[in-house]
């Protein structure tokens, strides 16, 4: 397809971008197949390139007109679907950002369970579970559940949790490699720019296709997280770090040199960065039955109960 690998990461991720839309001659367009035969010229024309924001249009009514209804019953629903659908329902149920459902990855296989009150909204299984419903927690949630909102467990192998999210993690330094990459290639192609306006005027004409500018580069990484969906990819954060180092070393010694970096050099730089980072992802699964806040847990969930019998003394009076 031809398509920027960064833009492709953009895609696969993001809530609001959809891939290219799909055409009659695609080989695997699906206009044809008589499964969706029933499907109407609307639906049909969305299914050409949805993204996760086009599958929560087309998921929740179904969750809402089907699901709800059952759940209310007294129910218990199983839905076993892709990951795009699985990330929707998560999104929708949780509340999740559009930022922070960026970071939710979900894993193939493992059972995911979601427990909802009266109002179809997530029990906390941290909280409620133990103290309310007086059932011994059991299963894993992610370590930054109480950050990005997720309420889910998942009921499976730990050890098949962690080899999954290792290879999560290698996927996505991988990608962060591309970004680093073509910040260095836009670096490059601003520089002889600047060449060519004759605005280099340290050094006219001294850039060269083969050579970046030290600070121009540290300064595009800089800017490139600030934006949230960058600002804690860890590669990004480790070159970012060295590139003020070296930095900081021209300004101490008065020197010249790390002025410039070829792109041979930077290179190798991005292959160090990732040896080195390789192995240092935080386990983000954490078992409900060993976490270390049970005593705080419970204190919070004693002053939740201390404050709704004030809260109904006051309704009563």
């Amino acid at each position: 397809l031809d398509i920027d690998q960064e833009l492709l990461m953009e895609m696969r991720r993001s809530y609001a971008t959809p891939p290219p839309r799909m055409e009659d001659d695609h080989p695997y367009w699906h206009g044809n197949d008589r499964r969706y035969s029933k499907l109407t010229d609307e639906q049909m024309e969305k299914s050409r390139a949805e993204s996760l924001q086009g599958a929560a249009e087309r998921i929740m009514p179904f969750f809402n007109s089907v699901i709800v209804p059952s759940l209310r019953e007294g129910n218990r629903c199983l839905v076993v679907s892709h990951a795009n659908t699985i990330r929707t329902l998560i999104k929708q149920i949780d509340n999740i950002s559009d930022q922070d459902i960026k970071q939710l990855s979900i894993p193939t296989g493992i059972p995911l369970i979601y427990r909802l009150d009266r109002n179809m909204k997530p029990v906390d299984p941290n909280c409620e579970l133990e103290f309310r419903y007086m059932v011994q927690p059991k299963g894993y949630t992610w370590a930054t559940s109480r950050q990005h909102g997720f309420h889910g467990v998942y009921l499976g192998d730990l050890e098949r949790l962690q080899d999954i999210q290792k290879k999560r993690d290698a996927t996505n330094r991988g990608w962060q490699r591309v970004i680093l990459r073509n910040i260095a290639k836009q670096v490059n192609e601003e520089d002889l720019g600047e060449d060519d306006m004759d605005m280099c005027f340290h050094n006219p004409s001294f850039h060269g296709e083969n050579i970046v500018e030290t600070k121009h580069l540290w300064w595009k990484i800089t800017q490139k997280m600030q934006n949230p969906d960058f600002a804690n990819m860890l590669l990004l954060v480790r070159m970012k770090e060295f590139l003020e180092s070296l930095l900081a070393y021209r300004r101490s010694r008065k020197t010249k040199t790390y002025r410039y970096i070829p792109l041979s050099t930077y290179e190798q730089m991005v292959d160090q960065i990732h040896l080195d980072s390789a192995g240092e992802v935080v386990d983000p699964f954490v078992s409900l039955e060993s976490r270390l806040d049970r005593e705080s847990r419970q204190r919070r969930w004693i002053e939740s109960l201390n404050e709704a019998k004030e809260d109904s003394h006051s309704l009563i009076n």
